[in-house]
């Protein structure tokens, strides 16, 4: 093992001073920094660098030469070497980063490498603590989510109801999953047969509730060999298996079953219990065949708790989209702080057939409105896909995963103009990123305020495209079901 972990420092080593590289335009000739190696594991990476001189040194990181996140930054106050730790990353994964230095004069430069992350542990637990509330009520005017959330096209609320999210301690953010005690952002599918493992692995999925086409659990964990995580039925408490982390409840279990008092309730240590739910515990959505009284004793039994709503495939119409964030935020609301998911309608499902099915804009526009609405996971379904779907699926799980560590982060408040644009903000590291996605099919302008911006150029994570705020506005135009993320560096950087 200490051979092999030398063998790949080394590599790395080699490879990072292969791809040393000048900063980009605008960069004075100076000094630049030296990559001397990176030590990865499963979810960290440690990188050593050398400068000539005092500078004050940081590392970004992501799965492509767009990188994402900026590590905290370091203050070498004379010349000599140092080291970054990386953390938030995925296992079995390749990430690209570059360590940038800032001297005394003002100017920077960089070097460039790689690295491929250790694969998942054979053992593996996993934790679902709940986020704390924040205080208050869930309609305080200090919530990060400055607009209330609007009822569905054609619901209207009962004469005396309010939403069932609005009373009590406010819960704005879902709590990450942590599995071997780092966070992950799961992407899943539900219950997929083994033929399809390889082709979901490749387009970044990394956690399978269950199997099918007769495949046992202990089959399912032999199958997948520990390259991605697993659950199993929650009726089979005594399985055990690389990358396995708990149980899932039957499906949709508010309808197919019932209350909590007619599902199984396995407890372990390092095990946790995922729940799907329909739509129909959301505000103004009709009761189910249990009832709404329900909702409360399924929230407090499962540790992860999800939902699908389907806009195009089961409401049938693609004006109901906002849907997505304005049931995850409640979900997020109802759940008190534990982590919460949201699948996303991947192709057809034979419900609406005069409707258009899901294309790869309204994948990308509803797994952003949930992340943006809360989300600490995404599920995608049905499980297999037309190509330029699954291109889909692989370029979104791309960015999640180069943009996990902020997109795990607690919601930070920002003020957006009133419209059918939704807009989410995190912060990591002092960096500054915000969801924008637009609900309408047409071009619409976003306007919004985050504060702390002070004029700084924000960029588009998609393309790189420069967008300066006024003060601490920024406004832009979107296209139909556009979705961009506006990343601001730390300041300095």
């Amino acid at each position: 093992m200490l051979l092999r972990r030398l063998a790949a420092v080394l590599f790395a080593a080699l490879g990072a001073v292969v791809a040393l590289a000048a900063s980009g335009a605008g960069a004075s000739r100076g000094p630049a920094p030296a990559i001397l190696g990176v030590d990865a594991k499963p979810f960290t990476a440690v990188v050593r660098w050398r400068v000539p001189e005092r500078a004050r040194v940081v590392v970004e990181v992501g799965r492509d030469d767009r990188y994402g996140i900026w590590s905290p930054t370091s203050l070498a106050r004379e010349p000599g070497t140092g080291s970054t730790t990386l953390v938030g990353l995925e296992p079995a994964t390749t990430y690209r980063f570059r360590v940038v230095a800032r001297w005394s004069t003002g100017a920077r430069s960089e070097a460039s490498g790689s690295f491929r992350t250790d694969p998942w542990p054979h053992a593996t637990s996993a934790v679902a603590a709940p986020a704390a509330a924040v205080g208050g009520a869930a309609t305080s005017s200090g919530s990060p989510y400055v607009l209330p959330p609007a009822l569905p096209p054609g619901v209207t609320r009962p004469s005396g109801t309010q939403p069932t999210a609005g009373s009590g301690a406010r819960y704005e953010s879902s709590a990450p999953l942590l599995v071997n005690g780092h966070p992950v952002f799961p992407r899943m599918v539900w219950r997929q047969c083994p033929t399809y493992y390889a082709t979901s692995i490749g387009a970044g999925i990394n956690l399978f509730l269950g199997a099918w086409c007769d495949t046992p659990p202990e089959a399912q964990l032999a199958k997948l060999a520990g390259r991605a995580l697993s659950t199993v039925d929650a009726h089979t408490p005594n399985v055990n298996g690389p990358g396995l982390i708990g149980w899932h409840l039957p499906d949709e279990a508010d309808v197919s079953v019932g209350g909590a008092d007619r599902l199984p309730a396995p407890k372990a240590d390092g095990r946790v219990t995922f729940l799907t739910l329909t739509d129909k515990f959301a505000t103004g959505t009709a009761p189910g065949p249990h009832g709404k009284d329900i909702y409360p004793g399924l929230f407090e039994l499962a540790d992860v708790i999800g939902f699908d709503t389907y806009p195009v495939e089961v409401r049938c119409s693609l004006a109901q989209i906002d849907n997505v964030y304005r049931m995850q935020r409640e979900l997020v609301q109802l759940a008190k702080g534990k982590p919460t998911f949201q699948w996303i309608e991947a192709g057809p499902m034979e419900h609406c057939r005069a409707n258009e099915d899901p294309t790869p804009a309204i994948v990308r526009a509803e797994t952003w409105l949930a992340i943006a609405g809360g989300a600490t996971g995404i599920g995608y379904f049905p499980d297999y896909w037309a190509e330029d779907i699954r291109d889909e699926v692989r370029r979104t799980n791309r960015d999640i995963v180069s943009l996990a560590p902020a997109l795990l982060q607690p919601a930070t408040r920002v003020v957006a103009t009133d419209g059918p644009v939704r807009v989410a903000a995190r912060r990591y590291n002092g960096a500054l990123y915000v969801i924008a996605v637009n609900t309408s099919t047409s071009p619409t302008r976003v306007a919004f305020t985050a504060a702390g911006l002070a004029g700084r150029t924000l960029r588009t994570f998609a393309d790189g495209r420069e967008v300066r705020s006024r003060g601490d506005l920024v406004t832009d135009t979107l296209p139909g079901l556009g979705v961009e993320i506006y990343v601001a560096p730390p300041a300095g950087w």
